[in-house]
């Protein structure tokens, strides 16, 4: 087996309160996973067996929320201290309302004592058409990011996108020798002196008292002529030669980081088929993919109270984190089991795999070998 897939995996099946609750009263699990990530059934959508005590199943949509409240704040428990909580959650309409389940469900977290961080709006550009005739269709669902304290682990650089000229094709992707990454012999000096004059300039100031942007540019260690790798953009572009009313902290050399942009908190994923095409996954790879990736390190515990098939284990699998993970029932434990160590021995749906690794570092470390798929990345990282 491969080095980058060997992992500790603990799979348990039973309601995921109680689970959560032994778990919670042995010191060996508490404070031990780094990310808990899941999606508990939605509020009377479906049915996933003929248990009765199935979440989702509840009489009322208070009783739901109160239900997930309490096998999220049991959760709280085993996180590390700067450990976070990723719930991946619809809402229910009744009677043409929305419940307005996930936010409700994040205050009553927040009372309970995690860190409200993040409402993601996860678009699904695939989603299925509705057939009501005085609804929208429901393109979205939220993926709520909540922290045990007020900072948790996160690597922003690992997720960082295109910027919107580069992404969209505004601008034409530049030769690669236009390139630059970074600053070179920036002038400090200078810098402090075009500040000078560029901050004190007035409203009447002619710009041809003013410093070029290439002057800018060349100041800051950018050559004027060539392109930021984030938005194609040359960076006598990025320069501000006068000022924008009275805001002091306007930078005169706005560059962008070269390894992308902040991503904002509208996700495009697509759903996607899932093992045996039953029905189209909740919970797509590469959206797992994302979060693990931003909220965790190799070798650290990852949690799923719901794990259903394993989409989460699976994902750990392939980026090298160890993997607990709870279902209700034991026909879904079994189906997890296999799915995982399918992804462990280089079994899992290839398609799949891929959009894991368009989510991680993987992909930036396979064009280094060479490689075509994460598939031959891995084999080669066990040599």
């Amino acid at each position: 087996m491969e080095a980058s897939r060997l992992i500790s995996c603990d799979l348990r099946d039973g309601d995921s309160l109680k689970v959560l609750r032994n778990l919670a009263d042995d010191p060996r699990q508490k404070g031990k996973y780094r990310v808990i990530i899941t999606s508990p059934p939605y509020y009377g959508h479906r049915h996933y067996g003929d248990n009765a005590s199935e979440v989702g199943q509840e009489k009322t949509d208070r009783q739901f929320i109160e239900r997930l409240a309490e096998v999220f704040t049991v959760c709280r428990e085993l996180l590390t201290e700067d450990g976070s909580l990723w719930i991946v959650i619809g809402d229910t309409r009744r009677n043409n309302q929305k419940l307005m389940i996930p936010h409700r469900l994040a205050l009553k977290l927040v009372e309970n004592g995690y860190t409200f961080r993040e409402d993601i709006v996860w678009y699904k550009k695939n989603n299925v058409s509705s057939s009501a005739k005085h609804n929208l269709s429901q393109a979205y669902e939220f993926i709520l990011f909540l922290s045990k304290n007020d900072v948790s682990y996160t690597n922003l650089d690992l997720i960082r996108v295109g910027g919107n000229e580069a992404r969209e094709g505004r601008n034409k992707t530049p030769p690669h020798h236009l390139l630059q990454h970074q600053p070179v012999n920036a002038d400090k000096e200078r810098i402090s002196q075009l500040e000078d004059i560029i901050h004190n300039a007035k409203p009447d100031t002619p710009f041809s008292a003013l410093p070029s942007t290439s002057e800018i540019s060349w100041a800051y260690g950018y050559d004027p002529e060539k392109y930021c790798p984030t938005c194609f953009r040359k960076f006598k572009r990025h320069a501000t030669r006068k000022r924008i009313g009275d805001h002091k902290h306007y930078p005169i050399f706005a560059v962008c980081n070269p390894a992308g942009k902040n991503p904002g908190n509208v996700w495009e994923i697509s759903t996607k088929a899932h093992y045996g095409n039953e029905h189209f996954a909740i919970f797509p790879e590469d959206l797992v993919a994302r979060i693990i990736n931003f909220a965790s390190q190799k070798g650290d515990w990852i949690l799923d109270p719901f794990m259903g098939r394993g989409t989460t284990g699976v994902v750990c699998a392939l980026t090298g984190r160890n993997f607990t993970g709870i279902d209700l029932y034991p026909e879904n434990r079994k189906k997890a089991e296999k799915n995982i160590r399918d992804a462990q021995n280089g079994r899992y749906d290839g398609k799949l795999v891929n959009v894991v690794a368009r989510e991680t570092e993987l992909v930036k470390s396979r064009m280094l070998v060479g490689a075509a798929t994460l598939e031959t990345y891995l084999l080669a990282d066990s040599k």
